[in-house]
């Protein structure tokens, strides 16, 4: 399949899909674990992005949140199909009028700029194993050529016309806001009144010039009727119906007719218009573009779009500040094109710190590299994905929130069943090794809960990523956990009196319900999950999604190496907790 598929797509396109050792003849007939997840269309690579940064400021824990969703989702692709190509793009954005302000502050090019920063992303993307494919910057020629494209196809079908606008222009947000979206603040310490949005906070000035529109309005009824589908193409669907309530207000403005360009001479650092040179294109025009450029639009004879390779994306992950962006500018602009829709937009809320959002000003702006270093790489994945996967709602950041859970989750369950389980001491009490992979013949009744709970874990693990509710698979997992702990408990098999159907039962189950985390743990721990596994002595083989299933994990031999799979962190005095 990599095979046609590079055949017909740019060379860095083609899906660095993990292909798995053959997955060895099941032990019994029964079906492996149903997925709940919708079906994935024939031939189609999943294609996942993540919102393009903004190079003003290096990132921070925000960026990396969005990052590691598309990442985790990536990932379960290929654990579901490792036939399936998967591709993740993320990247950078790195036009306009702010960029030109920051470099002129920092006396520096805006190419200069750009450079520095972007190469922090990279950086962050490597720090914190993230697998994507595509590291897209909007100040490569590919993406200038696809900008391009779509504004001379806009235009030619008559979706563009010259006009002029009147109104309040946020620089930070790069943003343009209707008088209804604005209103007068004063600032806290110096007492200065000034005009902000009241969605975002941030200062706006008004601005007159003539630009070029979209006819954002002719898209009205196309995109509330997307937005209403279902499944809700934009998640969790709360955001849906806030949306579609603005829409359909009788005062609403946000579906009038969108200024796309800024005039040259206000703003040089962007793609000027085609064939007009004393305008620039806005640049949310230009970064919403990125998706496309990245899927290798425009398209040479529309082979790879026709064939459903890669557009449209299976998933964008984007922060909720952006979704007018995301569920309206970008659909319009496809529908424009005569191009498929996303089929899934998930927006997920904001970081605090201490309950505070956080900002440089207030100083609580929390660095994704330092958190890496102290804590490891994969305790930050899955702290921010469990804290962080509602993404109904905001999460808070906090140092001994951290400590607990790498303490009492991580350690204290995951780490302590291992250390159970994998004790020789124990294991030489089994009356032969492939007890540890046998299921026990008769089941008791302080056995029922947990078969209950690992029976049903892949496909509630499943439906759960499927809902775009990340925070409640991730809990899945450590409730499956809890409960082994307490079963080795219940049955103690380090007591001499332990009958050998005890001592079976509890290193079996605790056994296969650390091999079945590992294994549904991959997308957002790899390399503790390599890890764990190998400490089990799983095959590498038998760490399939196929393999999901109690009592097929095939032969194994435990062997824990010296180091803990999650060692004692010296947090310092001021996370820990008492």
């Amino acid at each position: 399949m990599l095979r046609a598929l590079s055949a017909r797509l740019p060379p860095e396109l083609v899906a660095l899909t993990r292909s798995h050792l053959a997955i060895s003849r099941p032990l019994s007939t029964s079906a492996a674990p149903a997925s709940t997840a919708p079906a994935a269309q024939p031939g189609k690579t999943f294609y996942a992005t993540t919102p393009i940064f903004y190079v003003n400021a290096d990132p921070h824990i925000g960026h990396l949140h969005s990052t590691l969703l598309a990442d985790v989702y990536s990932r379960h692709a290929r654990l579901r199909d490792p036939q399936r190509g998967a591709i993740m793009c993320t990247g950078t954005d790195e036009h306009g009028l702010k960029i030109q302000r920051v470099a002129e502050a920092k006396g520096t090019s805006p190419k200069e700029l750009c450079d520095s920063v972007s190469e922090r992303f990279r950086e962050l993307a490597r720090a914190a194993n993230i697998d994507h494919q595509v590291f897209i910057r909007t100040t490569e020629s590919r993406h200038r050529r696809a900008v391009e494209h779509v504004w001379r196809e806009l235009e030619k079908r008559g979706h563009i016309y010259k006009s002029s606008y009147a109104g309040w222009y946020a620089v930070s947000d790069e943003a343009y806001y209707p008088e209804s979206q604005v209103a007068e603040v004063i600032d806290e310490k110096s007492g200065e009144k000034y005009m902000a949005s009241t969605e975002t906070g941030t200062r706006v000035e008004w601005m007159e010039e003539e630009n070029y529109k979209f006819r954002l309005s002719a898209f009205r009824e196309p995109l509330l009727e997307w937005l209403m589908s279902k499944p809700h193409p934009v998640q969790p669907p709360s955001r849906t119906g806030a949306l579609v309530s603005s829409l359909t207000h009788p005062s609403s403005t946000d579906l009038n007719d969108l200024s796309i360009s800024r005039p040259s001479a206000r703003l040089s650092w962007g793609i000027p218009v085609p064939d007009d040179p004393q305008h620039t294109i806005y640049v949310w025009i230009d970064a919403l573009v990125n998706y496309l450029t990245a899927a290798g639009y425009p398209w040479k004879g529309g082979e790879a779009f026709e064939r459903g390779q890669v557009w449209p994306p299976d998933l964008q992950v984007v922060g909720k500040d952006i979704i007018r962006f995301h569920a309206l500018y970008l659909p319009a602009v496809l529908l424009a094109l005569d191009l498929p829709l996303p089929k899934h937009l998930l927006t997920h809320g904001h970081w605090t710190m201490d309950k505070f959002k956080m900002s440089k000003s207030r100083g609580n702006v929390a660095n994704p590299f330092e958190a890496m270093k102290l804590w490891g790489v994969d305790a930050m994945r899955m702290y921010l994905m469990r804290v962080g996967g509602n993404s109904a709602s905001d999460a808070d950041y906090s140092a001994t929130e951290i400590e607990r859970f790498y303490r009492k989750d991580l350690a204290g369950q995951m780490g302590n069943l291992l250390n159970r389980v994998t004790t020789k001491k124990l294991l030489k009490k089994l009356p032969s090794p492939e007890l540890l992979w046998t299921p026990p013949t008769q089941v008791e009744k302080e056995d029922e809960t947990l078969i209950k709970l690992l029976e049903e874990l892949p496909a509630t693990f499943d439906r759960h990523l499927a809902s775009f509710e990340v925070h409640r698979a991730i809990a899945a997992v450590f409730d499956a956990l809890a409960e082994s702990n307490r079963h080795v408990q219940l049955l103690s098999p380090w007591l001499a009196t332990a009958s050998p159907s005890s001592v079976h039962r509890a290193l079996f189950f605790g056994s296969e319900t650390l091999r079945l985390a590992g294994t549904l743990l991959q997308p957002f721990m790899p390399d503790k999950s390599a890890q764990l596994l190998d400490m089990l002595g799983v095959d590498p083989a038998r760490r399939t999604w196929r393999d999901c299933e109690v009592g097929k994990g095939g032969e194994r031999v435990p062997r824990p190496g010296k180091a803990h799979l999650w060692p004692a962190v010296a947090a310092p005095e001021a996370v820990v907790a008492p």
